[in-house]
């Protein structure tokens, strides 16, 4: 029976996500997620927790949750890619998919080949060397191959690095690319039942109408959260990751940091009053304002470029419906890495990257519950129990 894998976020999970799983299952099999945690791409805390978005996903179509730890969750996105298509493929997924915007997938099989080449590294180099910003020396140097993908597109982008680091790793695993359907990524357009997730986050915490955006059952789960203050709130966060900033000590070895965005770094959080702020301080031509946030997040947590390069050393299961507890018992037994789901599992790896993997999961995780409307109590990572649904 085939097992196929997602890359997720779910922050929240919305009926864009309810479609794609429905197009997976639709080949039958068992659909396996691997979500980021309480933390996201963005560099941002997500707006509910972790279990409350397994829940959704669970309650929607997928088997198995798996989770993409924090320090990978919130890396560039050939780290993100190349660790989470690592779990799944270690997991025992046969396939992997993907909504993009380009559902052609021998396409972007095309596309993903040339951005792994030599040549398109010399043409990178050479973009780079005028001065513009990553992305866009990315986009002129793609774009002189008259490939009709646009790398502009976040879903593109993280399709073409999914298909590059399973062309690497895991040369055998099938790859189907799912056609976006409604709003883009980020958008504020909105479709009778389709929305961005960003537009969705914001409708949730002004307490405007997103019902028709996501699944009843998602609906119901999110509104609970609302009532009860257990969703971010970003004000807090800004407030507690500039209290952080302001009082660490400089750490030359920080992730995603060079000298010079350092010092621009050090001179925004002696003005800055929120994080966006900051945020506007640091940026650059050079330094894009997702670069600079994911430095900030590095620097507040002690994110070092060693940190990003240890590759993924466990899968830790978040949630499973029980019709799919034999395949997770399988998947388990044959898989390369541990696979792990509570604490005292993680702990008795006896593994240094495993621990300090975990030791930012941690750190993160308790800032997260901090910023909670409802604050909680630090350790809710040792505390995490395994969502089941029947």
């Amino acid at each position: 029976m085939s097992i196929t894998g997602i890359v997720s976020e779910f922050n929240p999970f919305h009926n864009g996500h309810k479609y794609l799983i429905d197009a997976v299952r639709a080949d039958g099999g068992t659909v396996v997620c691997v979500m980021s945690g309480n933390f996201t791409q963005r560099a941002e805390p997500a707006v509910f927790s972790k279990e409350i978005r397994v829940k959704a996903a669970l309650e929607n179509g997928a088997d198995i949750i798996l989770e993409l730890p924090f320090v990978y969750a919130t890396a560039t996105a050939e780290i993100f890619a190349q660790n989470a298509v690592k779990a799944l493929c270690e997991f025992g997924c046969d396939t992997i998919a993907f909504g993009a915007e380009c559902d052609d997938t021998a396409l972007l099989i095309k596309a993903a080949e040339i951005l792994a080449s030599d040549s398109f590294e010399v043409k990178l180099k050479n973009c780079l060397s005028e001065g513009v910003s990553y992305p866009a020396a990315r986009q002129k140097a793609f774009e002189s191959y008259n490939i009709p993908v646009d790398l502009s597109s976040p879903n593109n982008i993280l399709a073409v690095e999914y298909i590059k680091a399973v062309k690497k790793y895991y040369p055998d695993t099938k790859l189907k690319a799912v056609k976006r359907v409604g709003a883009m990524h980020d958008s504020t357009f909105t479709s009778e039942s389709i929305a961005s997730a960003s537009l969705i986050r914001n409708l949730i915490a002004e307490g405007g109408e997103y019902s028709n955006f996501v699944p009843e059952n998602a609906f119901s789960l999110y509104e609970n959260c609302r009532n009860e203050n257990q969703i971010t709130d970003i004000e807090k966060y800004s407030t507690a990751l500039l209290a952080i900033l302001r009082s660490r000590a400089e750490n030359i070895n920080i992730a995603y940091i060079t000298e010079e965005l350092n010092s621009r770094l050090d001179n925004a959080i002696k003005t800055a009053t929120t994080l966006d702020e900051l945020y506007s301080l640091a940026k650059t031509k050079r330094y894009t304002h997702s670069r600079v946030r994911r430095a900030v997040l590095c620097r507040a947590f002690d994110i070092t470029e060693s940190d990003i390069k240890i590759s993924l050393p466990y899968i830790r299961v978040l949630g499973f419906n029980e019709s799919s507890a034999s395949v997770l018992g399988k998947c388990s037994k044959v898989c390369s890495l541990p696979v792990v789901s509570t604490y005292s599992e993680l702990k008795s790896l006896g593994n240094q990257n495993a621990d300090r993997v975990f030791s930012l999961e941690c750190k993160a995780s308790d800032i997260f519950t901090l910023c909670n409307k409802s604050a909680e109590k630090c350790g809710s990572e040792q505390e995490y129990m395994l969502v089941k649904i029947k």
